[in-house]
């Protein structure tokens, strides 16, 4: 967990470990551990999500536990994009995620951390990323598997003919 924090660039640079006692992650900073409730807000908190649930599933592809390997992810960016008006503004396309004014470094930074996870736990983890921000990196592209959603016409969960 604690060199996943490096890639992350998560606000406490400590030792992270899971407190299973308490079920929650903590930065062990000398003479003051901190508990995730205690990190800041929603970046560190997904920081946090993230590393836990990746560090559980590594454990468990390694030690060939039987629970199934993949996790889903919905819209974990929405931390970068906080208000309702900024996210929903976001049609779908690469150009209006660049635009935008979310810390996109640390949206490449938590992806590049996720395909690093999945390419090392290949081929017994996948990732499943429900996700509205669409990044113009080349992986990201390859792992598109649908165009995006604009909400409008076939692309619409609800039909336009049911509105």
């Amino acid at each position: 967990m604690t060199g996943w924090t490096e890639l992350l660039q998560l606000e406490h640079r400590a030792p992270y470990r899971l407190d299973l006692n308490n079920l929650t992650v903590v930065a062990d900073r000398p003479g003051r551990p901190i508990p995730m409730q205690r990190m800041g807000g929603g970046k560190n908190w997904l920081g946090c999500h993230l590393l836990a649930l990746l560090a559980l599933h590594e454990h468990f592809v390694q030690n060939k536990c039987p629970v199934p390997g993949f996790l889903v992810l919905d819209q974990p960016t929405q931390v970068y994009f906080p208000s309702t008006q900024q996210y929903k503004a976001l049609s779908g396309t690469t150009q209006e995620t660049l635009e935008s004014d979310a810390d996109l470094d640390a949206v490449g930074r938590m992806f590049d951390l996720l395909f690093s996870v999945c390419a090392e736990l290949a081929p017994n983890f996948q990732i499943i990323v429900l996700e509205h921000a669409n990044l113009p990196d080349e992986r990201y592209q390859a792992a598109v598997i649908e165009d995006p959603w604009s909400g409008i016409g076939h692309h619409a969960l609800v039909p336009e003919e049911w509105k």
